[in-house]
Parts: C-alpha cells; structure tokens; sequence
C-alpha cells in the first residue's frame, strides 16, 4: 500500500508526491501543483477580504487552492525555492506561525489563518499579518535550502536571522534587534534577527531567500 506522503528527487530539488484517496480534501499554496491525475475537483480560495489582505501582508499569495478527490489518485506539488520539503504532524496542542512563503499544503484538519505579527513581525520582515496553522492533520512546509529543526528548553534564549524563519511555535516570544548594532550590521550585510525565549519548537532555514532576490536583479 502507498504512503500517504513521498518525497521525490534529490535533497534540493524536492517534489511532494501526495497518494490522494476518494473525498480527501488537501489545502495547496496557489501555483505549487506540477501535475495531478484527473480526479481532483479545483477551487481558488480567498478566504473573504480580510484573509486575502492577511495572505499579501504576510508575503503570501492572493489566493489558495483546494483539491478535492473524486477517486483515488496522485497530486504532486513543487515549492517555490529549491530546497527541503518537511511534514508536520500536528496533534491541536500546538499552533504553529509560518514564515515567509514556507506554506506548501495541508490537509483538512488543519486551519490556516491571518494573525497579527504585531511591531516585531512588521520590523523583522516576517510581516505585520503573519500566517497561522492549527488543528490535527500534517502541515507542509518547505524551505530554501534544508530545513534544520531547533528545541529550545524552558529559559533558553536562541538567536535566528529574520530571513531564515520557517515555522516556530505560536506561544514562543521574540524581540527583534540589529545584530550587533545599526551601522554595523549594515556594513556586515546581516540584518535584523529574532531573539527567542523557549520554551519551543522552531525550524529555519539555511539559505537566505533575500539574497536569492538581491541576485536576480
């Protein structure tokens, strides 16, 4: 029997093959499909105004996707970076922020919502409107470059560059500052970072999508 969920090709180039049965419904980043057996029912959502400006605020797309199955058959996705593709099994104790086009799919269980990133989010880049995951089901994400996974226990403070956030958890705070002072930091190329207070889970990145952008100018 087929696993609900393959990883194809190499570490950076990696596809999600998704092995769908009849009446499963799956929620996908608007342009990750690659190719899909005919047996998916396709609506674009926006979610209503206030979730569709949520999504542009937080560097999100307009609009999602859901794929409902008429039968069995495969869905394969692609992200948007090369890199690593990772699921979250999540179990409702935990909600889960999203950072900067790290959203790929999920599966209907789990409810992906706008909220507010407040001063920090705004000022580290991650957005004032950041996205939100929550309820039981696998969560997907993917990443430019691998996808590195920190636990931080009880009091203990870790340091992230903005640029390389992909899911932490909800309930963690941060404080965003420069590096090692303005002038500095600007002269060095590093930018804003998040300092953490655990405890909680929290996964980046180890390519900077910024300088991907800077490049192709």
């Amino acid at each position: 029997m087929d696993k609900k969920f393959e990883l194809l090709c190499s570490d950076s180039n990696k596809v999600l093959k998704i092995n769908a049965t009849r009446g499963e419904e799956y929620t996908v980043e608007s342009g990750a499909m690659v190719s899909m057996s005919p047996v998916f029912d396709v609506k674009a959502k926006t979610g209503g105004l206030g979730k569709t400006l949520g999504r542009m605020f937080s560097g999100e797309g307009m609009f999602i996707q859901k794929f409902r199955a008429k039968d069995d058959g495969e869905l394969l996705l692609a992200p948007q970076f090369l890199g690593d593709i990772q699921l979250v099994e999540m179990d409702g104790s935990i909600a889960y922020r999203l950072g900067r086009s790290t959203f790929l799919a999920s599966t209907s269980g789990i409810e992906i919502n706008t909220k507010s990133g407040g001063i920090g989010g705004m000022f580290s880049g991650e957005g004032l409107i950041q996205m939100q995951a929550s309820g039981v089901g696998t969560l997907v994400i993917s990443s430019y470059g691998a996808i590195l996974k920190k636990e931080l226990q009880p009091g203990e403070t870790y340091i992230v560059d903005s640029n390389h956030m992909v899911l932490w958890d909800s309930r963690m705070e941060y404080n965003v500052e420069f590096m090692s002072g303005v002038l500095s930091s600007i002269a060095g190329g590093e930018g804003l970072v998040c300092k953490f207070q655990g405890p909680g889970e929290l996964w980046i990145q180890s390519r900077n999508p910024a300088t991907l952008v800077q490049t192709a100018k």
